[in-house]
């Protein structure tokens, strides 16, 4: 009946009355054409059916929502599409739906017809009471005007509760939703973390049946563990983490050989605990990675997993897939393997420490052994002769800022960090590309399915941006936007000899760069200059490293090459579910960074910092502060002139006055308003001719809302 349909509805668009009369089962065919609706096949619009064709519709994904307007993923377009809030139809964030383009401005934007597929799983709210009832008022989901209805409920509701609720029913306007549970007091420590967590669908809380499957999962090695494995434990083996780590899924060791040095990476064997399709794999699989933020890890697996018989803890017998390679002098990889073993530890060692050994500033008596302490000199080694070799082949080294915020016991922000990468960090970093490198070249030389971790090359539109803001800045570029290589932008970044030019251009580059992402088929790792690539060191974190952990004893220890298209469909799927899990995480992550950043700066209004301008729009400039932090400055909030943004250099200049400011330019800002809802920070440019007082800012804002409404 569907192709029936279908093949009615090519000549023309039709009513749903007319179609009914070309068939005798009224209810059936009423329930194929809204089957047709939801897979997308038809589209209902101004009271008749459509094919998609039939409107020039194009399909998207509502990626972003904010105040007045929205953003939709396009299939075809590189850039997101703009919809104004109004034409959103009652689509919410994450939805797949049908766009119909609007060419009536100076600039194209889109109408939400139809909406394909819900994406929404849960509505997270804070309970707002009226004389009609109760409300949900939500957080970027959809438009602001959109009506969430609260149905009655046999739970006792406040104002003020943070609720998760599900939609019964929904019109273009309004949506009646039962609530599901209370996770909260808006105002109770943590409650704004976890309602972060939960409006992005991540899951805090591990289902009945993954509780039930831990129980049958040993706390310790069973004597057939051990079987047909290679015994490390009497090496001298490490993990060297972060100082609050407490999942441990890498250990390395070293030693000299004739060529150079014998490294082992050895990573923790998930993969024998969580089987394939088990409870804890199905629920690892939806979670994709654990998530990162600031007062609590939402882990991938259980902690009894992830901190237990998993994690390679100190003196205890612990399960590994290993990683053996052989490096020269030069850096170069000349023979590796890769087998399943069992390991002890010797240590739980932090970067803290290892950085202070190598940098010489341990006292006597915070050395743990000579023998560990000669181990990490040559681990150190090794690593900056990887290092050299990566650097030479023309990898790029574009750190981002990472912040890290120390809290009181209410969880408000008492102090802020700037992390950085010292020699410890960098040397793990070094061992365990090498590793993944190793693995993926291993799997790729056998031709089967594989997950490997890509990253492409930036578009030719990006890189010729940063050649223009290059070439402004007085350094010229000696390559084609076409067909640019790692090794052109790195060699280009070390010649430029301006610090803070350098710091501009790299800080462009990262922009301009596309997103690393999973993928079956290989095509190669731009940012790392590798020609083959995946994830195998963090299986405890990531759930792609436990595919490839799954597929090394598919294929090398089970020696199992069968292949059918189902197989190849399912690895294509779980790096397409991977990728998307990995930005929902970098999504929570940052706008807990953004909510914390608010709160700590919250009772500095009128404080005095400098800073530097780190990014651009039409309505004004981004300075980050010496902290890491972020805040914004309108152009309108500038008193010495009308400042215009230029996008092709990426700077602002007077209309009266020509003063100009630039990407990486130091400023004097004072905090001028901090909104912890919108998780926003507000700075005015200062002098040290004029300096500016709170009353006169406040007395500005006025001015300007009055002229406004």
């Amino acid at each position: 009946m569907k192709e029936k349909i279908l093949k009615l509805m090519r000549r023309q668009s039709l009513t749903r009355k007319v179609i009914l009369e070309f068939f005798p089962n009224e209810k059936q065919t009423n329930q194929v054409i809204d089957e047709l609706i939801s897979e997308g096949e038809i589209v209902s619009y101004n009271h008749k059916l459509y094919l998609p064709d039939q409107l020039n519709l194009v399909k998207g994904k509502i990626v972003a929502i904010k105040d007045r307007y929205s953003f939709a993923s396009i299939e075809g377009k590189e850039e997101d599409g703009y919809i104004d809030n109004h034409n959103l139809n009652g689509a919410f964030i994450d939805d797949i739906v049908y766009l119909k383009p609007e060419y009536s401005k100076s600039y194209e934007t889109y109408e939400v017809i139809s909406i394909i597929k819900r994406n929404k799983k849960r509505i997270i709210g804070e309970v707002i009471k009226t004389k009609n009832g109760f409300h949900l008022l939500t957080k970027d989901i959809t438009d602001k005007k959109f009506d969430f209805i609260v149905n009655k409920s046999e739970v006792s509701l406040f104002d003020g509760y943070i609720v998760s609720a599900y939609v019964v029913r929904q019109t273009e306007t309004k949506a009646f939703v039962d609530v599901l549970n209370i996770i909260g007091h808006k105002n109770d420590p943590g409650v704004d973390i976890k309602r972060i967590i939960l409006s992005h669908d991540a899951d805090i809380e591990f289902p009945f049946e993954v509780r039930s499957q831990l129980k049958t999962i040993p706390s310790e090695l069973k004597e057939e563990d051990y079987l047909s494995r290679e015994d490390f434990r009497k090496h001298l083996i490490v993990t060297i983490d972060g100082e609050d780590a407490r999942d441990f899924d890498d250990a390395v060791e070293v030693e000299r050989t004739i060529n150079g040095y014998l490294v082992g990476v050895h990573i923790a064997d998930v993969a024998h605990y969580v089987t394939y399709d088990s409870p804890l794999d199905q629920e690892a699989l939806s979670r994709g990675t654990s998530i990162y933020v600031t007062d609590r890890v939402v882990p991938m697996l259980p902690v009894e997993l992830s901190n237990g018989i998993c994690s390679l803890n100190p003196n205890v017998d612990r399960l590994v897939t290993s990683c053996i390679f052989e490096v020269d002098n030069f850096g170069n990889v000349i023979n590796s393997r890769i087998t399943k073993g069992v390991i002890c530890s010797h240590g739980r060692l932090t970067y803290t420490y290892v950085n202070k050994l190598l940098k010489h500033e341990l006292n006597k008596d915070e050395h743990i052994s000579e023998d560990i302490d000669q181990m990490l000199f040559t681990l150190n080694e090794v690593a900056r002769k990887i290092r050299k070799r990566r650097n030479r082949l023309g990898a790029l080294d574009l750190d981002s800022i990472e912040l890290k915020f120390i809290c009181d016991s209410n969880g408000k922000p008492v102090e802020v960090i700037k992390r950085k990468q010292d020699e410890g960090e960098k040397l793990i970093e070094d061992l365990m590309i090498v590793a993944n490198e190793v693995v993926s070249r291993t799997i790729e030389n056998l031709n089967l399915p594989f997950a490997y971790r890509i990253h492409e090359q930036p578009k030719s539109k990006k890189i010729e941006t940063f050649i223009r803001l290059s070439n402004h800045l007085g350094y010229h570029c000696n390559f084609s936007p076409l067909d640019v290589t790692s090794k052109d932008l790195s060699d280009h970044l070390s010649k430029i000899d301006d610090k803070n030019k350098r710091e501009i251009l790299s800080m462009v580059l990262l922009r301009c760069l596309a997103k690393a992402r999973y993928f079956e088929e290989n095509r190669k790792h731009f940012g790392l200059a590798s020609d083959s690539y995946c994830h195998f060191t963090s299986p405890i974190r990531r759930y792609p490293d436990l595919l490839v952990h799954r597929l090394i004893d598919r294929y090398i220890f089970n020696k199992d090459t069968s292949v059918t298209n189902e197989f190849k469909n399912e690895v294509a799927l779980i790096c397409e579910n991977s990728s998307i899990k990995e930005r929902r995480a970098l999504s929570i992550e940052r706008e807990v960074d953004d909510l914390e950043s608010a709160k700590y700066m919250e009772d500095k209004i009128g404080n005095v910092y400098f800073g530097m301008i780190s990014g651009m729009n039409a309505n004004g400039m981004f300075v980050e502060l010496e902290n890491g932090i972020n805040g914004f400055v309108d152009f309108e909030d500038i008193d010495d002139d009308f400042y215009v943004f230029d996008e092709q250099y990426l700077q602002a200049k007077g209309r009266r006055n020509g003063n100009k400011y630039k990407l990486g330019d130091q400023v004097k800002v004072l905090v001028s308003k901090v909104d912890i809802e919108t998780y926003s920070i507000s700075f005015v440019l200062i002098n040290d001719a004029k300096s500016l007082k709170m009353e006169s800012i406040k007395n500005r804002r006025k001015r300007k809302n009055n002229g406004r409404y």
